[in-house]
């Protein structure tokens, strides 16, 4: 039989105690593992017993560090799991910790992803798939992410693509067909399923007006004209200004008008 011979708590964490077994430093307990196993100074225990009391404890560690995770945000099942098995505290340890945290409500998906779904909503441009991505990133489960993606695309704001769109009209200044593909791309990359976007494309001027599109046109074929000009001349010239006019979305009318407007090449 071992005998507890002394219990004292510890100077650098009073929430802690020091437990000697036969006159020797045996472990650091917390106050819950003192308390759950009823501890006191000449209490005889078998080797299981210490065991028992070893395990206890570091499942109250585990859980401690859970739990303080925990308190600064909100977090999911898998980024708990994480963390611990980064401390590198066994499955079946974490296994007990998640199943505490989640029937006490530390860890709670429905919350989480609800919380997810109105942060994004309201404090970012992002859209519904990029809302699905990152609850999927967090190991939300398929059922919840699929129920909350519908609430996100029923919650955002009617004018939430559109205005998003506008923004991207005023800073691209390209010709209307390269422009709606722009706008479709970066919606795109941003969350939106095409069949989303393709609902507000009609309700959107994205058609500049002929004096937009005449200045535009006019700085790309500069821009193109002073790049070849140092490496061709003739016809060669003309043909690389032009296939470099029509990749940015110009027609070859439009092109053709303009070159012959701005002296470069006869009618």
């Amino acid at each position: 039989m071992l005998k507890i011979t002394k219990l004292e708590v510890q100077k650098k964490n009073k929430e802690r105690l020091n437990l000697f077994i036969n006159n020797e430093f045996e472990m650091g307990i917390d106050q819950a593992t003192y308390i759950y196993f009823n501890l006191r100074k000449d209490l005889e225990i078998t080797k299981s017993k210490l065991q028992e009391i070893k395990d206890y404890d570091q499942y109250r560690q585990a859980l401690n560090q859970a739990i303080v995770y925990l308190s600064h945000k909100k977090r999911t099942k898998y980024e708990v799991e994480k963390y611990l098995t980064d401390k590198e505290y066994g499955s079946d340890l974490i296994d007990r910790v998640i199943e505490y945290c989640q029937s006490n409500k530390y860890i709670d998906h429905k919350d989480y992803i609800e919380s997810l779904k109105n942060t994004i909503l309201k404090t970012t441009d992002k859209g519904p798939d990029h809302f699905e991505r990152i609850a999927k990133e967090k190991g939300i489960e398929q059922d919840l992410v699929y129920e909350f993606k519908e609430k996100f695309e029923m919650e955002m704001a009617e004018e939430r693509i559109p205005n998003i769109a506008k923004k991207i009209m005023q800073k691209k200044k390209q010709p209307p067909n390269r422009l709606k593909q722009t706008i479709v791309q970066t919606l795109q990359q941003r969350g939106y399923a095409f069949s989303l976007i393709n609902e507000h494309l009609t309700d959107l001027n994205i058609e500049p007006t002929s004096d937009d599109v005449e200045n535009i046109l006019m700085k790309d074929l500069e821009k193109v004209y002073n790049k070849y000009q140092k490496k061709y001349n003739g016809y060669e010239l003309k043909s690389h200004v032009i296939q470099a006019l029509v990749r940015k979305g110009y027609t070859f009318e439009m092109i053709n008008d303009k070159l012959v407007e701005s002296g470069i090449v006869d009618e």
